[in-house]
């Protein structure tokens, strides 16, 4: 590999790491179920979002850009009174088929639940 090929390399790799190169994507999860708050606790291989206890109606969100790479995940572990469990809420070949660059899972009594671009909810049984 010549020097300007090089060179080349390194430009770009400084570029897609300090700027906003990948779309930025949104997960929102939020609690459909009436009167008993759920607990969930989010993370990646990269941030831990922390421990969140939601009431009814309420809104847990983050955004981020997502890797160039293919390699994006972000898990959730939810707790509520009907049941729990760990779900893959983001990877960035799934989701961005399913609902596009905004994900908003709802957590009913039954399990998790994602609101998807086109078509009806994806809902998942509690493990």
């Amino acid at each position: 590999m010549n020097l300007l090929s090089k060179i080349v390399i390194v430009i770009s790799l400084i570029y897609l790491t300090t700027c906003d190169a990948a779309p930025e994507a949104h997960v929102t999860v939020a609690s459909v179920i009436p009167a008993d708050p759920i607990t969930v606790h989010c993370y990646s291989k990269d941030d831990d979002l922390g421990t969140h206890q939601l009431a009814y109606l309420q809104p847990f969100s983050w955004k981020f850009h997502y890797s160039i790479l293919g390699d994006t995940k972000f898990s959730c572990k939810i707790d509520t009174q009907y049941g729990s469990g760990e779900y893959t809420v983001w990877t960035d070949d799934i989701m961005v088929n399913r609902c596009g660059l905004k994900c908003i899972w709802q957590v009913k009594s039954t399990g998790p639940c994602l609101q998807q671009s086109q078509g009806d909810l994806w809902c998942l049984p509690w493990q």
